[in-house]
């Protein structure tokens, strides 16, 4: 059987026509960093890697939450650091020093002055707000001040609370009547004020007496509740590291999963690299072979 050069011709271009198919496809697989360049290359993996990149945005949506979450917390904690302080180095001391006999009206009076500064300080940080204007300690009712100038709760009751995981929430904020109001009812900024105004007027008197217990007991009962605060606030933020630990993990792994699914990792790019470098070399000799036959006329019609 003869072959004729008109279809050697035509093999030999179909082959390099083949050949440079190859060649582009590969190296549109490298450019783009991935072999799942449309829904047709594999479907299997195309559903597989729309599944991993919807469970990559909740992973993400989580992370951002409990970025927030943090922020939030540490900002109370602060907050209630700061008027741990106050409460134990200046309030206690002010209302020991006023319950002793030794002082003279003036000093009395002196001292009520003292203790009215310290209760503007108290109220100022239970009235404290965050980056966004949001007072802190009033949970969801987040808009109104929890304290009025005279140290009345008048903020939420319910705390605010944040999904941080699939199935997970955990209280971020706490309410300013959690830390101001003993568990028995003990009102801080009420005793307080019935104390400074017994100090005021300067002498000694079975009501200043009365007024300055209940302020201690208020304030034992304050420190009690924030010290409770603290605690859960600890053990959120401690739970809010081991959620980043696991997420962290678990995205890297999803990663991975996304990135053998429309083949973008580091295995399957090399055999890309190389099918490539192989589509090369087959191009250049079915060029070879084409420019052969130009000079070949041994063949007839």
């Amino acid at each position: 059987m003869r072959l004729s050069t008109q279809y050697m011709f035509k093999q030999s271009i179909d082959s390099m026509s083949r050949r440079i198919n190859e060649n582009n496809d590969a190296y549109m697989k490298i450019s783009a960093g991935r072999t799942l360049l449309s829904a047709g290359d594999n479907p299997v993996g195309a559903t597989n890697a729309v599944m991993y990149q919807d469970a990559l945005a909740k992973m993400d949506l989580y992370a951002s939450a409990r970025s927030s979450a943090r922020g939030s917390m540490e900002q109370t904690d602060s907050t209630l650091s700061s008027i741990g302080s106050l409460m134990t180095k200046n309030l206690t001391q002010k209302i020991v020093a006023a319950s002793t006999g030794t002082m003279s009206d003036e000093d009395r009076k002196a001292l009520g002055t003292e203790l009215e500064g310290i209760r503007k300080n108290l109220l100022d940080l239970a009235n404290s707000r965050d980056g966004s204007g949001r007072y802190i300690f009033s949970g969801f009712k987040s808009g109104t001040a929890p304290f009025d100038a005279d140290g009345n709760y008048q903020g939420g009751d319910t705390p605010i609370t944040q999904t941080v995981e699939q199935g997970a929430e955990m209280q971020v904020g706490y309410l300013g009547k959690d830390v101001f109001i003993g568990a028995g009812g003990e009102d801080l900024f009420a005793t307080l004020n019935t104390a400074i105004e017994e100090l005021e007027k300067g002498t000694v008197t079975p009501a200043l007496e009365d007024a300055l217990s209940k302020a201690s007991q208020a304030l034992d009962a304050s420190m009690t509740s924030l010290g409770k605060v603290q605690a859960e606030l600890g053990t959120n933020l401690q739970r809010l590291d081991e959620l980043d630990m696991k997420g962290d993990t678990d995205r890297n792994a999803m990663i991975e999963r996304l990135q053998a699914a429309i083949g973008s990792d580091y295995g399957t790019q090399v055999g890309v690299i190389t099918d490539s470098k192989m589509a090369e070399f087959s191009l250049n000799a079915s060029m070879m072979v084409f420019q052969a036959m130009q000079k070949m006329n041994i063949f007839t019609r």
